[in-house]
């Protein structure tokens, strides 16, 4: 039976199949997550082909490219997510250093940090029509989202950033004018990666949403989890660049000469001995 190397969900993993475990697998998946996984073909690695060394690129070059994976994937796969799962609209709230995990895979590369807050609003506008991205507090992340800014001038003479309520007013704005029958928070009590909204957080949403709004709020874990798990085809050459350096690493600095163990412990043993008789 002929072992083939599939590229798995993350870096560095990879997954070992064969040809009778690959349909299982397929068939254990939605059908939307089927596509994705054929759209990431799998390559045959004889045992006895040497491992590589790829040159790492620049930060300025990862950057750009994980830039264009982010842009895609807000704009081709989190749409798809949410009509398959039934949400218009995906409201993510967060301080700084207590980040939903799903800000990792929604923000510019460059950004290490949610703002003092961060309100991250995804609205599906209708088959046909991009997703609109707003945020309602920090920057646009590169072009990704439309931030809004205060109406009051900062000290520099230009809008200052939102802050406060402000921010809880914009969101119930926000929200009225699109009126959505489905919002989407994530709050789950079993899938860590879908339960980033905090207590205080929570309490904050549901006094900007009220009580008709927050009547129409959904807890839908796998969107947030099939959203960050998902790899678009063209993370995967770079995945297996990345994989093969790894690889090429530890075959060179787990090599183990039984000979020089020996002597070494031989002397660690005679220094012990020594330093223990003075």
């Amino acid at each position: 039976m002929k072992a083939i190397v599939s590229r798995g969900h993350g870096p560095g993993s990879f997954l070992l199949l064969n040809t009778v475990q690959i349909p299982i697998l397929l068939l254990a998946l939605s059908p939307w997550m089927a596509e994705a996984a054929l759209a990431q073909d799998a390559v045959y690695v004889p045992p006895e082909a040497p491992a590589r060394v790829h040159p790492l690129p620049t930060l300025r070059e990862q950057a750009w490219e994980q830039q264009m994976w982010v842009d895609k994937r807000v704009k081709e796969v989190l749409p798809a997510l949410m009509r398959e799962y039934g949400v218009e609209m995906w409201i993510l709230s967060m301080r700084e250093y207590a980040e939903d995990p799903v800000f990792w895979a929604i923000k510019a590369p460059t950004t290490f940090a949610a703002r003092r807050r961060s309100i991250y609003v995804f609205y599906d506008r209708g088959p046909g029509q991009e997703l609109e991205r707003l945020a309602l507090g920090g920057g646009s992340q590169g072009g990704l989202y439309q931030a809004y800014r205060s109406t009051r001038p900062s000290n520099r003479g230009d809008q200052a950033e939102l802050v406060g309520n402000e921010q809880w007013m914009l969101l119930r704005e926000v929200v009225e004018d699109r009126d959505p029958r489905v919002i989407a928070l994530n709050i789950d009590e079993e899938w860590a990666f879908a339960d980033g909204l905090g207590a205080g957080e929570w309490e904050a949403v549901q006094r900007a949403l009220g009580p008709d709004y927050l009547s129409r709020v959904r807890r839908v874990p796998r969107l947030a989890v099939e959203y960050i798990a998902h790899r678009i085809p063209e993370m995967m050459p770079i995945y297996r660049e990345r994989e093969e350096t790894v690889h090429a690493i530890i075959s060179q600095a787990l090599l183990i000469n039984p000979s020089l163990v020996r002597n070494s412990i031989s002397e660690a043993i005679a220094y012990d001995l020594d330093f223990g008789r003075q």
